[in-house]
């Protein structure tokens, strides 16, 4: 229903006519005999029409209080007979119209259901014009994301990084993370921080119980009247809990913590879009700390203290669900030391073990944080880049092949010995479209190499 407001003195027999022709489901009448009772109007009630007395337009004109308030509102201005015949004095607003008496209701209808349509369609325009500005943010926020999750694997630093971007997008006042009691804290490396706490909740005890047991997200814009807060459960360092949004936190089936904002700075509070906005990242928050979890839990192959075999496929499983997810792409290398046989029979095992381990200590140097640098057997190594493609990976591992044959090994212990390496690279997706065919195509282009001239890098196409 629209809200019409009508300022005349009420000695114009006009706006009886303008009352009568109005006067129907779709509009409701409000009446002002003074400039005050309009300002008054204007502060308590959303109007979206304004009908004025031509009498008013002096003052109106200065009134900057009043033109202010009422800048976006479309007007129209009632002009009367006998004022019609000299020059009227016009609105200064871009948004008012002049009618003229004797009044046409065909007229005036047409026109106030113009004004009143073009006053829906900016409400319209605003709010999509609002929309597409959060939909950027988020995009940035997402992108952002993205590019944070593949240049480090501090898990502190791609938690605190991501909450942060996502409590300036809600206005939100702080945000936590509640872990429940569960083993994987022991092994993954958190820095204390007031924002991260390990906490055993009990299933449906205060709101962080109620998300662990339904694993769902919810807004609580008032928790004095939400019976599930607990000051002792849900609490945070300092900082009286007046409003929150949680996430559920799911590894596995299994719910392991929850996300939270805490205390919404806007007065209508939390919004369905600032929850999804969490829910997003949560996922992102759970593929971090799952990534952190299996790092540790899985790593030390015995010899090298690199990620073994049994990890290779799982973390080559996380790149593929990320890069299907968020249109990204990574690339695999495979490595083998040339003749290192020889050398195990000219030196003895042993020296070929410190061999092995100088090579992974090589390969750490010259690899990013993120890249997944595993042992896959013997004499064998696989290194996965993220957001690397088949290109960038070539020169990567034709980087490797040079230092490694220019490398005098175990030389602080006496000996001058050279190697050289083999190498196979192929990437995801656009190479290879599933895991095995992504290890099969770098082993082969790898061993394109060994039976060929070794010490070279070939790519899979």
């Amino acid at each position: 229903m629209h809200k019409i407001l009508l300022i005349d003195k009420g000695s114009n027999s006009s706006f009886h006519t303008l009352r009568k022709s109005l006067t129907n489901k779709e509009h409701l009448l409000v009446h002002a005999q003074n400039m005050k009772t309009g300002l008054s109007c204007l502060k308590n009630d959303s109007i979206d029409l304004i009908i004025i007395d031509s009498s008013f337009v002096a003052k109106i004109n200065s009134s900057v209080l009043f033109r202010s308030q009422a800048a976006h509102i479309p007007k129209m201005v009632l002009v009367r007979k006998d004022d019609a015949k000299q020059k009227p004095q016009r609105l200064k607003d871009s948004n008012s119209v002049h009618i003229y008496e004797p009044l046409q209701l065909r007229e005036v209808k047409y026109l106030s259901d113009t004004l009143l349509k073009n006053r829906s369609l900016e409400y319209e325009n605003a709010a999509m014009q609002t929309r597409l500005s959060a939909g950027r943010t988020e995009l940035s926020f997402f992108n952002d994301t993205n590019i944070l999750l593949t240049s480090t694997a501090d898990l502190n630093d791609i938690l605190n990084s991501m909450m942060e971007k996502v409590k300036k997008i809600t206005g939100a006042g702080a945000w936590s993370l509640l872990f429940n009691d569960e083993p994987f804290f022991e092994i993954v490396r958190f820095r204390t921080s007031k924002k991260l706490r390990k906490f055993r909740f009990r299933k449906g005890v205060g709101i962080a119980g109620w998300i662990l047991e339904k694993n769902t997200p919810l807004i609580v814009n008032d928790v004095r009247k939400d019976r599930r807060f607990n000051k002792e459960v849900d609490k945070f360092s300092n900082l009286t809990i007046k409003s929150l949004i949680c996430a559920p936190l799911k590894i596995k089936e299994r719910v392991i913590g929850v996300l939270r904002l805490i205390n919404s700075k806007g007065g209508d509070g939390f919004t369905d879009d600032d929850l999804n906005l969490l829910v997003n990242a949560a996922s992102y928050a759970v593929m971090a700390i799952e990534r952190a979890f299996l790092h540790e839990e899985i790593k030390n192959d015995d010899l090298t203290s690199l990620y073994n075999f049994r990890y290779l496929h799982q973390a080559i499983d996380m790149e593929i669900e990320r890069a299907q997810r968020y249109g990204s792409l990574f690339s695999l290398i495979f490595m083998d030391l040339d003749n290192f046989k020889d050398v195990n029979d000219k030196f003895g095992h042993l020296i070929g073990s410190r061999l092995l381990i100088e090579t992974s200590q090589i390969l750490k140097k010259n690899l990013r944080t993120i890249d997944v640098i595993t042992r896959y057997g013997g004499d064998e190594f696989v290194m996965i880049l993220p957001q690397t493609t088949n290109d960038g990976c070539f020169q990567v591992a034709e980087r490797l092949r040079k230092t490694i044959e220019n490398n005098i090994f175990l030389k602080h212990q006496g000996h001058t010995i050279r190697l050289t390496a083999s190498f196979g690279v192929a990437s995801f997706p656009d190479i290879a479209k599933n895991r095995e065919e992504l290890i099969h195509m770098a082993d082969k282009a790898m061993y394109r190499g060994k039976f060929s001239s070794k010490n070279i890098v070939f790519a899979a196409k």
